[in-house]
């Protein structure tokens, strides 16, 4: 293990990149035919996220454990946790990825339930990964300097969507769909990393990416719903209007990224809101303005 994090440590972009293609291994293991007779093609698809990406996810866990990352992978006690309101526009995003006329469909309440715990195993398995793992790895190699921390950031933000070419791979998505995610992913993992690093906390960011993972499935368990295997082809209006929607956030998580400091040790990231306190202890200064 020693060795390993020592190569994490050294050669932070190979060490990613190889967690990244373990991860998509591990949630892509095709047991949803083995579960679909028993419980239907639907809950069988649920099921097997749940399980791919929560044991996946519990796997990083693990990982970081053992590394002595999880404080800085943003798992901290709650009286550590800065500025969480900085998260606002991924719930506000939440709110309107909702289509228009959605009515669950109450009958169908076990569904409803796995629906949801697929959308928190998602958010729980990504964040760990791209963001507990990748960035920390990226910031421990590069997070002593400012241009350095936004480059962990940004490079994590081009893993996180190159990674949706799995969609196109697998025949789940078209070309332009794909190349169109790949794009707002990109936008989506560095306001993730960006709210990570000021508020010092990976759990809200596992339940905003969570939340906008689930608005944007409920036609799956609303009324005359149900699971899309493929999504139709979008046009390229649709594909324009959608990374102009969604390109705001990046430049949002841009902004709020640069309060956060290097940190004088081990290239860990310390967010302003934490060091203005401890450095004028004897002399209390007025909040910063955001």
């Amino acid at each position: 293990m020693f060795k390993l994090k020592t190569f994490a440590t050294q050669r932070p972009l190979m060490f990613s990149l190889l967690a990244i293609l373990l991860g998509s291994l591990l949630t892509e293991i095709p047991i949803k035919e083995l579960l679909a007779p028993y419980v239907g093609v639907q809950p069988a698809h649920y099921l097997t996220l749940i399980l791919e990406q929560g044991l996946t996810g519990g796997l990083f866990f693990i990982l970081l454990a053992r590394f002595g990352w999880l404080s800085l992978a943003g798992f901290t006690p709650p009286r550590q946790w800065r500025a969480l309101w900085l998260g606002w526009p991924l719930l506000f995003f939440a709110l309107i990825n909702i289509e228009e006329g959605i009515v669950i469909d109450t009958s169908k309440s076990m569904l409803i339930t796995l629906h949801l715990l697929t959308a928190l195993s998602t958010g729980w398995v990504e964040e760990i990964l791209f963001r507990g793992v990748v960035v920390t790895a990226l910031l421990k190699k590069w997070g002593r300097s400012r241009k350095g921390i936004y480059l962990a950031v940004l490079v994590s933000g081009v893993f996180f969507g190159a990674i949706h070419l799995v969609n196109f791979i697998q025949g789940r998505k078209p070309l332009l769909n794909t190349a169109t995610q790949m794009v707002y992913a990109l936008f989506f993992g560095v306001i993730f990393a960006a709210c990570l690093l000021r508020n010092r906390s990976i759990w809200p960011v596992i339940l905003l990416h969570a939340a906008v993972d689930w608005t944007g499935t409920l036609h799956e368990v609303a009324v005359g719903g149900g699971l899309r295997v493929t999504a139709p082809p979008m046009t390229l209006n649709h594909a324009l209007v959608s990374i102009l929607i969604t390109l705001p956030l990046f430049l949002y998580g841009l902004y709020i990224l640069r309060k956060v400091e290097p940190a004088s040790l081990g290239g860990a990231t310390i967010p302003s809101s934490v060091l203005l306190p401890r450095l004028t202890r004897d002399h209390p200064l007025d909040r910063v303005a955001e």
